[in-house]
């Protein structure tokens, strides 16, 4: 690192390494909680996760239940299949995996991906597009979860400071021309707001890749989707700017 350099984050990429290695550590007994491969993925839809019985001070702080405890408390009164596949997403996102646990996840997405893409929240989608982004079957998968994660991820940072203005997000801005308006970070061009297509070809992209693999497709064109009718996030208001709303 020269000596000019000033890290927005203290310990630059090493400290955030060890940031990422801690959130990665195996959960301890993982295995014991994983249900075999061939088990019925269609009856867990009929059968609704009950009330917890146990405190988290039952369990030990780096086993699996309590992991399991605390997505019992989330799902409570859903079907068992998602409870399922959170616990699946717990479990495979960090180092050293049971063996059947991955193959198990793609399985629900091969089987159930429909029906889980239509029902999940927007947290467990951008999970599990970040599960494929990780352990993905194929490198469309991999590139597809990737991108996903990494643009709800952005809207949500851009947005959120969005907020600090007080606007709606449906709401676009006053657009003034100044004469002078300052350069963008890391040396970039500006986006033309009126005429890029920035926007356009990045959301093009992501449902060509969407086209290429049938295990991730129901999650991605329910993503995709959202990013597309959803009237309050940035591309949104690049339209709205552009005049085509």
């Amino acid at each position: 690192m020269g000596t000019g350099d000033n890290p927005i984050y203290a310990g630059d990429y090493a400290a955030l390494m060890r940031f990422l290695e801690k959130r990665q550590r195996p959960f301890d007994n993982a295995a014991d909680l994983v249900p075999p491969l061939d088990t019925d993925l269609a009856a867990l839809w009929d059968q609704m996760v009950p009330a917890t019985t146990l405190k988290y001070s039952d369990t030990p702080r780096y086993d699996v239940r309590r992991k399991h405890l605390e997505l019992q408390k989330e799902f409570k009164g859903a079907p068992q299949i998602l409870h399922l596949h959170a616990l699946l997403i717990a479990i495979s996102r960090r180092d050293a995996p049971p063996a059947h646990a991955l193959p198990l996840f793609f399985r629900l997405w091969r089987e159930e991906g429909q029906r889980l893409a239509d029902i999940l929240s927007v947290r467990w989608l951008i999970s599990t597009a970040t599960t494929f982004a990780d352990c993905g079957e194929t490198g469309d998968q991999r590139a597809l979860g990737m991108g996903l994660s990494v643009l709800f991820d952005l809207v949500k940072l851009h947005d959120s400071e969005r907020r600090c203005t007080g606007k709606p997000g449906h709401e676009k801005v006053k657009f003034v021309r100044h004469k002078y308006r300052p350069p963008l970070g890391l040396d970039m061009p500006p986006y033309s707001i009126e005429k890029g297509d920035l926007d356009k070809v990045l959301l093009a992209r992501l449902w060509q890749l969407t086209e290429r693999d049938t295990t991730i497709r129901p999650l991605a064109m329910r993503m995709l989707r959202m990013v597309m009718t959803d009237r309050a996030t940035v591309f949104a208001r690049m339209q709205s700017y552009k005049g085509n709303e």
